[in-house]
């Protein structure tokens, strides 16, 4: 289990409280007895995702240098093709 948890900050600088507009991502992915760990599957498949994206002169990921996943145009082709591997994120807003 994989889990993040936001907390809101305003425009104007103010906080939400801890108990309103706090999010959550959680990934929960089990390994395979004889297959693939669930740290294989997370890491490995996603790498290989973002090389096949490369390979496949993915419009966003064909910039020379290292490519940080901070946008969603580097993000998205990723998660896409994740998701389709039964790779998610559940996200839920508290």
């Amino acid at each position: 289990m994989l889990q993040h948890k936001f907390v809101v900050e305003w425009k104007d600088g103010t906080k939400a409280s801890i108990d309103r507009n706090t999010s959550t991502s959680a990934l929960e992915l089990f390994g395979e007895p004889g297959g693939y760990s669930a740290m294989a599957k997370s890491v490995g498949l996603t790498c290989g995702i973002a090389i096949q994206l490369l390979l496949d002169d993915e419009p966003a990921s064909n910039k020379p240098g290292v490519i940080a996943p901070y946008s969603r145009k580097i993000c998205d082709p990723i998660r896409v093709r994740a998701e389709a591997k039964r790779i998610k994120l559940v996200e839920h807003t508290l």
